[in-house]
């Protein structure tokens, strides 16, 4: 699973080449890839933490295939230098976030922590570049969708994690699921956690919950499968109270634990479950019930593993193998790349649902154990219906 939260503030960055035909766990902070006409360009990363490597992952996917080209790496914290450069010789680190912002790029991934996203965003968009941003890209609404408005008008691509709708074996569930496989949907079940971070303040501070850090992936699969939200409740708890954060007790502050009920537009009830007390778990990610049969999504929304489903005129169990294994969290970095090289909209772009989770989520998190309208109904997220989408090209 993706590991629990980011870590320092630091930059990677990447280039792409327009000349060249589209080709057949710790991660950075902000990321930087570039793109243009002619030549190849020069990627830049900013950002060094715990997922970084994930990121590196897609780009190795795409720098032999001449898509994208690696360019330097914005590691604010210099100590960490030597690990980079033991274990990807030649990389090229820099500790100044502005070398990667004024370079001739054309992306930028922000993986930094939670509370610099926005203002990381908002520059990087100011300076002209594509950004993949790690999740939340705002800490609120309004910042949300003043984010989108930016990237609107400036003609530039905004992409926020998760990816999960990118997922070829997602896609492939839900085109079952709105064909009418099962029937009318009227319920669904979501659970996703871990047990906590031990390297992170910022984990349990409060400035972060559960539902923004790890339940936002189930936030989003239910939207795209199940449609706007127009209704949402939220109880919360905490449960540890006391945490070891890199040898040090810490007193835990917000909740950790969090239960949602939210009803669609279309009648259908769901609920989400996310937490950070979590230690493992051994079920269906998604679970959708309907009036002629059930399905279930194998392994998480982030990493399907493919899925089953019961239809009452079958009559029995079908599984169906994940497709395209090799699809990574991460390569919503890599759909950035071919759109911007393609010239056309990621088959992900936040910026046009930029609300959506704060419309939900936020909500029900300041009203809890109350029924919250939603003043507005948003729309939920698009899915592609083609499962051609493959990381590669």
């Amino acid at each position: 699973m993706p590991p629990p939260g980011h870590a320092d503030e630091d930059f990677p960055a990447i280039a792409v080449d327009q000349a060249h035909p589209r080709a057949a766990l710790d991660r950075p902070d902000l990321g930087q890839l570039q793109v243009e006409a002619a030549r190849e360009a020069d990627d830049f990363i900013i950002g060094a933490g715990n997922v970084i490597w994930a990121y590196f992952q897609v780009l190795d996917r795409l720098i032999p295939r001449g898509v994208a080209q690696m360019g330097p790496v914005c590691a604010r914290r210099k100590e960490t230098w030597q690990g980079f450069q033991t274990r990807r010789p030649g990389i090229h680190l820099v500790s100044d976030p502005d070398g990667v912002l004024h370079a001739d790029v054309d992306v930028v991934l922000i993986i930094t922590s939670p509370d610099t996203h926005a203002s990381l965003v908002k520059t990087s968009l100011e300076h002209g570049k594509h950004v993949v941003v790690e999740k939340p890209a705002a800490t609120t609404r309004c910042e949300a969708q003043q984010l989108a408005q930016l990237a609107q008008e400036h003609g530039l691509h905004l992409m926020c994690a998760p990816f999960v709708q990118l997922a070829p074996t997602f896609r492939a569930l839900w085109g079952r699921i709105h064909d009418g496989g099962i029937g009318k949907v009227h319920s669904a079940r979501a659970l996703y956690g871990n047990a906590g971070s031990t390297w992170a303040r910022w984990y349990h501070d409060g400035s972060v919950g559960p539902v923004a850090e790890v339940g936002i992936y189930n936030l989003k699969s239910l939207t795209a499968v199940l449609g706007p939200v127009i209704e949402v409740q939220c109880a919360e708890s905490l449960v540890v109270t006391n945490r070891e954060i890199s040898g040090e007790g810490v007193a835990s502050a917000g909740a950790d634990v969090s239960h949602i009920i939210l009803r669609h537009a279309d009648g259908a009830l769901s609920s989400l479950a996310s937490s950070h007390c979590i230690q493992r778990f051994k079920r269906p990610g998604l679970e959708f019930y309907g009036t002629d049969g059930t399905a279930n999504l194998l392994g998480d929304d982030w990493d399907p593993r493919g899925f089953e489903i019961w239809r009452n005129s079958a009559g029995c169990w079908e599984e169906f193998e994940p497709i395209d294994p090799t699809w990574l969290w991460a390569d919503g970095l890599a759909e950035m790349v071919h759109a911007v090289r393609e010239k056309r909209e990621p088959l992900h772009n936040w910026a046009s649902h930029a609300a959506d989770s704060f419309t939900m989520a936020a909500v029900a998190l300041r009203q809890p154990k109350k029924v919250a309208k939603i003043d507005k109904t948003v729309p939920p997220y698009p899915v592609s219906r083609s499962n051609s989408y493959s990381p590669f090209g």
